[in-house]
């Protein structure tokens, strides 16, 4: 989602370490862009977890904590969005 990279990247945004906090911003992020995207996803929900998906994603990728042979691979990510209605758009 360009749209996430493009808040994420915004001068001065640092997301917070806490997860609630970011689920939060997550949320209104979902929000905004169901709103002024219409029909990219059917509901605000599969939004929100691919932006959620994303950021920790990213959190997984950049982390010297995980090993290099646990982190996640696109194809876990996409597994891991099976049965939600999603995974197809991850495809595109």
């Amino acid at each position: 989602m360009p749209a996430l990279r493009r808040l994420l990247e915004s001068s001065g945004f640092l997301l917070p370490g806490e997860a609630q906090k970011i689920d939060r911003i997550m949320d209104s992020f979902a929000t905004c862009y169901h709103r002024l995207n219409p029909g990219t996803f059917e509901d605000k929900d599969k939004a929100f977890i691919l932006a959620f998906s994303a950021v920790m994603l990213n959190s997984d990728h950049y982390n010297d904590a995980i090993k290099k042979s646990n982190k996640m691979k696109f194809g876990d990510f996409v597994r891991n969005h099976r049965g939600m209605g999603i995974s197809e758009d991850l495809l595109r």
